[in-house]
């Protein structure tokens, strides 16, 4: 396994350990002067929503085939039960391709929605049209990537549960109750992730909407303040830091686009309530409709080669 999944892997473990930490409405966390502030909530419960409905499927598509290895002779023993769930079930799981297309269809109309939001409170001169190829790209890219490694992590927790069954000497309706009640499976992974992706969507728009908007010539980062979470002393460090909109912010050591940016590791995405915000050019929201719209189209055709 590379470094790069290694690292995914423990975000995705962390995610569902966060889970917990989730208190109340996820516009507790955020700042209470962004645009897209009332959109957020009820795009977090649909689409936690869809995730859970598909790692139900998931948790029924496992133990439907440990029922089935049973069923084909009960004389069958826990190591030949691993061995059937590494060659056979894994390899037909199918979460991993219904997830990101799923995912992928969710976010673009998230994305689409928000950016349309953001940029009607920036000018209402340069109103929303389509996503960058560049937007479309990532979300088609991270919706793959987040499927697979939740896929892996699932697929790595039920091994491990079932070497521990071998271990203990336990029985196969032993192991049938650990797949059944593993947290990959349940309300509280789709809570995380939903969240945590939602927001990521946000901060995505945040930067689409910078890019398109003429008069925006550089991204403020802005710490949300206590409200709900403990705040990373990082992160508020980070409060008024100013880069071009198209430029990196240093975090702790790491290089991201925004906060909550799929580039971050799980300790400065995971629960993260920051946001950033536009540093305008007001001479540029002067010029007349045609001059932004000719500016935006510029910006357009770079952001798609």
């Amino acid at each position: 396994m590379d470094d790069k999944t290694t690292r995914l892997l423990r975000n995705i473990k962390l995610f569902i350990q966060k889970a917990d930490e989730d208190e109340g409405d996820i516009a507790d966390i955020l700042p209470d002067d962004i645009p897209e502030l009332n959109e957020l909530p009820g795009l977090v419960e649909d689409f936690e929503t869809l995730t859970a409905k598909l790692l139900r499927q998931q948790r029924k598509y496992y133990l439907d085939g440990l029922k089935e290895f049973i069923a084909k002779d009960d004389t069958e023993t826990l190591e030949s039960l691993l061995i059937y769930f590494q060659n056979d079930l894994f390899g037909a799981d199918d979460f991993a391709a219904l997830f990101s297309e799923e995912a992928a269809s969710f976010l673009t109309l998230t994305v689409s929605e928000l950016t349309a939001v953001i940029m009607d409170s920036i000018d209402k001169d340069v109103a929303f049209e389509v996503l960058s190829k560049r937007t479309t790209d990532w979300i088609e890219s991270w919706s793959k990537q987040l499927a697979e490694i939740m896929a892996l992590n699932t697929h790595k927790a039920i091994e491990s549960q079932l070497l521990e069954v071998i271990q203990n000497g336990e029985s196969i309706a032993q192991a049938e109750l650990r797949i059944k009640d593993l947290p990959q499976f349940d309300r509280a992974r789709a809570r995380a992730t939903a969240r945590t992706e939602i927001l990521a969507a946000s901060s995505q728009a945040n930067w689409e909407s910078f890019m398109q908007s003429p008069s925006v010539i550089g991204k403020k980062w802005k710490h949300s303040g206590t409200k709900k979470t403990k705040p990373r002393e990082t992160h508020v460090a980070m409060d008024g830091t100013v880069v071009g909109v198209d430029e990196l912010f240093l975090v702790d050591g790491e290089f991201g686009m925004y906060p909550r940016d799929t580039t971050f590791s799980a300790r400065n995405r995971v629960n993260c309530g920051c946001v950033i915000g536009p540093v305008v050019d007001n001479h540029i929201i002067g010029l007349s409709p045609e001059e932004k719209e000719e500016i935006r189209q510029e910006v357009l055709e770079e952001l798609d080669k």
